[in-house]
């Protein structure tokens, strides 16, 4: 029933903001625009956007290492992907949980871990997007009249960093300090205890940002990731016929990661209102912006969900199994299970 909630809610949340993103375009100007696109640089975007899964797998490899070097590239790229399109068409942002829930199951890696290195892995992903963000800024400016939206947005993002920087810094500490934490967290009470010890096991996912060679070779992978989906967005972008530069792809990447991120089924309505307001901020107009939102919407998520569904049935899984399995990591990460006092990692 909570789901059920969340997922109208988000029904709610799409339908509201899809109104927002095509109140006062023109249907005939915007149809113009959807029937010029170049239907081959739509499908270069396709593959590009599918494709930067690839340096995901590489640098969850990476992330893992400490825990278990060499894991199979196949089992963490059906993770990964299975996981995008759980998190497509399940609400709750499941697919989090379906990642590591499947690749913990197959490998026999431990839990917590697993979802240590997802964490991570979203860290890298939101320090790369601001990374890129601010180099988009420096070498294309945008237009004077957005010149007060992107001072704000670079002002939330300077403090965005710090506070990842405190977080990750806390990680690192518990996976350094770990021996002489874990005396101390079994002698806590029930919930507390419970909040230490998944802490520490999820610290361990990290650990490998303790690692010279570790950290240099995750954040190369990051920022080749993060450049093929800005390149891909890019090629998408002009194929449906918005005249902006690379450099200002970059600086609207973090308003498409934020789309993306709202909790709307599939995306739908935050990452179209992202995009119209990134690309109008550029000097596109109404139709355009919004017509490529919709175009766009459609190349980030249908190959996926497509490729998904191949891996399900290719790889013998249960998709009603998978969802269920995040489900329970969801929840206990959520502290509902907290009560029986097991670490996430026993949990596995």
């Amino acid at each position: 029933m909570k789901d059920g909630a969340k997922f109208l809610g988000g029904l709610c949340l799409a339908g509201l903001l899809l109104w927002w993103v095509l109140r006062g375009v023109d249907p005939a100007a915007l149809w113009e625009t959807v029937k010029a696109a170049s239907i081959l640089g739509l499908a270069v975007a396709a593959v590009l956007t599918v494709g930067h899964n690839v340096f995901r797998v590489w640098r969850w490899q990476a992330l893992l290492e400490p825990v278990r070097a060499g894991i199979p590239f196949r089992p963490m790229f059906v993770a990964v992907i299975v996981g995008y399109a759980t998190t497509w068409v399940v609400p709750g942002r499941l697919g989090e949980f379906v990642r590591p829930a499947l690749l913990s199951a197959r490998e026999r890696i431990p839990l917590g871990p697993c979802l240590g290195s997802v964490l991570a892995d979203r860290l890298l992903d939101a320090a790369t997007v601001v990374v890129l963000f601010v180099a988009g800024i420096w070498v294309s400016p945008p237009p004077s009249d957005a010149a007060a939206y992107v001072a704000v947005f670079r002002t939330a993002s300077m403090a965005f960093v710090v506070g990842l920087g405190a977080f990750i810094a806390v990680l690192l500490a518990a996976t350094a300090y770990r021996d002489s934490l874990t005396p101390w967290i079994e002698r806590r009470a029930g919930p507390l205890r419970w909040a230490g010890r998944t802490l520490v096991s999820f610290a361990e996912g990290v650990s490998a940002l303790r690692s010279p060679r570790l950290l240099a070779r995750v954040c190369v992978l990051s920022l080749a990731a993060w450049l093929t989906i800005a390149l891909a967005t890019w090629i998408g972008v002009r194929a449906v016929g918005a005249d902006i530069s690379f450099p200002a792809m970059l600086a609207i990447l973090p308003l498409l990661a934020l789309g993306v991120a709202v909790p709307t089924p599939g995306g739908a309505g935050s990452y179209h209102g992202a995009m119209k307001f990134g690309l109008m901020a550029f000097g596109v107009g109404e139709a355009v912006a919004v017509g490529t939102g919709i175009l766009m919407h459609v190349v980030i998520t249908l190959p996926v969900i497509v490729l998904a569904i191949v891996l399900v049935w290719t790889e013998s899984l249960s998709f009603k199994d998978i969802v269920s399995a995040g489900r329970q990591v969801r929840d206990l990460v959520a502290g509902r299970e907290a009560g029986n006092g097991r670490p996430v990692e026993e949990a596995s």
